[in-house]
């Protein structure tokens, strides 16, 4: 008889944790460190990595939310080390006042050029409009799903032409004010309003992505639609790797 696929012997990546290692210090000492916070008995697996990291498998999925809300870095033999999730939750981008006319794949070529990996298709985001008979439409905002990547920089707008004409749209985290760069609230209650950012602070990027049929080159031209939508979308859709 066959092994259970779903049986806890086989643990899913979400209960990993990875640790930097340490030169000389062995894989006893990880594991004894972690099983000092969830007790030994929820430790299950244990191995060193390439690019000297320690990966260690717990019973559950709670105690990696455990450990990583709760430490930032363990020690390990006397010395701080670095804890994070084995498998990382994708990042979701919102593209705001992105005309309805431009293709998905104008936008999306925007996500790779800013070099993140994407985990899902590109989307429209719905209007925030009450009414039943209305809650089909949807708004000038988008969004996608990608890979965390700490060592990108996202800019808080570009420019993109599409027939010939210059669009400029706004990109944040769901997570993250786009007025004021910050976490902890929404743009209509950033208490930056009056400093919003205009198209030549830093953080605005002026190269033009432009349509496949028409090649790239440096933004010349007026930019239109440059006002941005208040954040009164729905943004209720769910995170593909949740």
């Amino acid at each position: 008889m066959g092994e259970n696929p779903c049986s806890p012997l086989f643990p899913a990546k979400d209960q990993a944790i990875v640790l930097s290692a340490i030169k000389d210090v062995k894989l006893t000492e990880y594991v004894v460190a972690i099983g000092d916070i969830v007790t030994s008995k929820n430790v299950i697996f244990a191995s060193r990595m390439s690019n000297d990291r320690i990966c260690i498998y717990l019973s559950h999925k709670s105690y990696v939310d455990q450990i990583v809300s709760e430490y930032s870095t363990i020690k390990v033999n006397g010395t701080e080390v670095n804890v994070r999730r084995l498998l990382n939750p994708a990042k979701r981008i919102i593209f705001s006042n992105v005309c309805p006319s431009i293709p998905h794949s104008i936008i999306e070529e925007v996500v790779k050029q800013l070099d993140f990996v994407s985990v899902s298709p590109m989307s429209f985001l719905r209007a925030s409009i009450q009414n039943d008979e209305y809650k089909h439409v949807l708004s000038f905002r988008r969004q996608i799903y990608v890979q965390p990547n700490e060592l990108i920089d996202l800019p808080s707008s570009l420019v993109i032409k599409y027939d010939e004409t210059n669009y400029r749209i706004f990109m944040s985290y769901d997570n993250i004010c786009f007025k004021c760069r910050l976490t902890g609230h929404l743009a209509n209650d950033c208490p930056g309003a009056i400093t919003a950012s205009s198209p030549n602070d830093t953080g605005i990027t002026n190269i033009i992505i432009e349509s496949p049929s028409n090649g790239s080159q440096t933004a010349t031209s007026p930019e239109v639609g440059t006002k941005r939508p208040t954040q009164d979308d729905s943004l209720t859709e769910q995170n593909p790797l949740d």
